[in-house]
């Protein structure tokens, strides 16, 4: 029954003279495909400054010592932000959201 099938598709796509290159030729020409980059998140440590770029919606940032106790929780705004940090020296690992990243304070 699967060849009979195939067998009669066939027929009929050769009979409308369309392969199927031209099937999908027509597809790309009536789709138009724009990409967006979008810039991302980025986390840096300046002096006791934390600056935060491209940050794309507002959330929660969350500052864990390296052992995963948490010693800070704030609300951060969306876009480029600088904030201050009064953490004793040493590696912390900084979250907001899905952006996880590991600092090192000196």
């Amino acid at each position: 029954m699967r060849r009979l099938y195939r067998t009669t598709l066939s027929i009929f796509i050769s009979l409308c003279g369309i392969g199927l290159d031209g099937i999908y030729a027509q597809d790309q020409n009536r789709v138009k495909v724009v990409e967006v980059s979008v810039p991302e998140p980025k986390i840096k440590v300046a002096e006791n400054r934390l600056i935060i770029e491209n940050l794309p919606k507002d959330g929660v940032l969350e500052i864990f010592s390296i052992v995963g106790v948490k010693v800070l929780t704030r609300q951060v705004k969306a876009g480029n932000n600088e904030y201050p940090l009064d953490l004793p020296k040493g590696y912390y690992i900084i979250r907001i959201g899905d952006l996880v990243k590991k600092i090192l304070l000196k």
